[in-house]
């Protein structure tokens, strides 16, 4: 499946809106959008708050559940972008590597420093016992 464009979601939705308001003469719920449009409600209610969010909707809350939606500014729907939205997981994903690649390193220098050490420390306790033990010998 082809990603939508934040302005290709918007523009669907509108339309189906629209389509809604021409043929019932009512305003439209998530379930009757996600029907004309053949989504989910769950994507109708995310881009439905995402475009509330824009001022490009309006959502009419009822005591238990959104009622309708009502367009507000048609045209700020041109101002979305119309590029598709990188996949969030995978920035997300992107964000961890970054931040734990560097964490990685600094640990395995850190131990290699340390191994370097007691090695050096060992080096030189040997090295002081083979003396002391020559000392003594002569």
């Amino acid at each position: 499946m082809n990603r939508l464009t934040p302005y290709d979601e918007a523009q669907a939705l509108v339309a189906a809106v629209r389509v809604h308001e021409f043929t019932n003469k009512t305003s439209p719920s998530f379930k009757e959008v996600a029907e004309i449009l053949e989504m989910t409600t769950d994507w109708v209610s995310r881009v439905c708050s995402e475009l509330a969010e824009k001022g490009i909707l309006e959502l009419v809350e009822g005591p238990f559940q959104t009622t309708c939606i009502v367009i507000v500014d048609h045209l700020a729907v041109e101002s979305l972008p119309r590029k598709a939205r990188e996949n969030r997981m995978e920035e997300e994903l992107k964000k961890f590597k970054e931040k734990t690649a560097g964490v990685y390193e600094q640990k395995a220098k850190a131990i290699q420093e340390e191994q370097k050490k007691k090695e050096k420390d060992l080096f030189n306790d040997i090295a002081s016992k083979f003396k002391s033990e020559l000392n003594k010998s002569l």
